[in-house]
């Protein structure tokens, strides 16, 4: 992946993984009823976006594939969701129901899904798989999850691989075949693939014993804080800060009423 030349990108990535961290908790956290918070937050992610230095279009492209798996999932919620009913719908003897709760809950889906993607695309366009592990073994992660994670992350394309390699022998030899044979076929591949993977991975844990693998995540760069990356979280964590806390309408309020300032806060 091409990296964008621009501040995040030299930030460390401990710096990025609590901040980002810390954003997508509080949104979390927050009812989804504050609308203005999340405006608040829209404009955060906008302000990090910016000092990415990565195109809207770039952006856009990656959520696109993202966010109709959160609309598959959220859509059912405004059916299945009890309490007082807004909109009834009925389809030849089905009625379904709409519920006020229901539609919260899913706008509650929706809005945190889509600035948490946000959020993490810019995430991922800025800093790199191998220096996202090492920040994460620098903040003392459990290094099995984190190797379990790099395993994942340099084998998926292998499997991948591998799995095209037995859908193109399945296509050549059950053409015109039936579709219970034809399940019957992709069953002994899955099958076949377990053992393949199973297999490889018993190899290469042996390879990598031999050559004296220890769990230690590796890398060619040093990190270490510098004033920038103390800069950026001291800014995000007053941000949220703000955000939490209600200063802003606060501030909003007391310039409308004329109130002073102790008395408004």
């Amino acid at each position: 992946m091409k990296l964008s030349t621009s501040l995040l990108e030299k930030l460390d990535p401990r710096t990025k993984i609590i901040s980002f961290l810390s954003v997508i908790l509080c949104m979390i956290l927050t009812p989804i009823t504050h609308i203005r918070e999340f405006g608040l937050y829209f404009l955060l992610i906008l302000a990090i976006g910016f000092c990415s230095k990565i195109t809207p279009r770039q952006i856009l492209k990656k959520v696109c594939i993202l966010i109709p798996f959160v609309l598959f999932i959220a859509m059912f919620v405004p059916f299945v969701k009890e309490g007082n009913v807004c909109w009834s719908l009925k389809i030849s003897n089905w009625k379904f129901d709409i519920t006020y709760e229901g539609v919260w809950t899913f706008l509650n889906i929706i809005v945190k899904s889509t600035l948490s993607v946000f959020l993490l695309v810019i995430a991922s366009s800025t800093t790199t798989f191998p220096d996202f592990l090492k920040g994460l073994d620098m903040l003392r992660i459990p290094r099995l999850l984190v190797m379990l994670m790099s395993f994942m992350y340099r084998y998926i394309f292998v499997l991948i691989d591998e799995a095209g390699r037995l859908m193109r022998a399945r296509s050549l030899r059950y053409f015109g075949s039936g579709y219970k044979e034809q399940f019957r076929v992709i069953g002994y591949m899955i099958g076949v693939l377990f053992i393949r993977t199973f297999e490889r991975a018993e190899r290469i844990f042996n390879a990598m014993i031999i050559r004296g693998f220890s769990g230690e995540v590796i890398s060619v760069k040093r990190f270490r804080f510098s004033y920038m990356d103390i800069l950026f979280m001291a800014g995000i964590i007053v941000s949220l800060v703000c955000i939490v806390s209600g200063l802003i309408n606060k501030i909003e309020y007391i310039g409308v009423s004329g109130a002073h300032l102790w008395q408004g806060l």
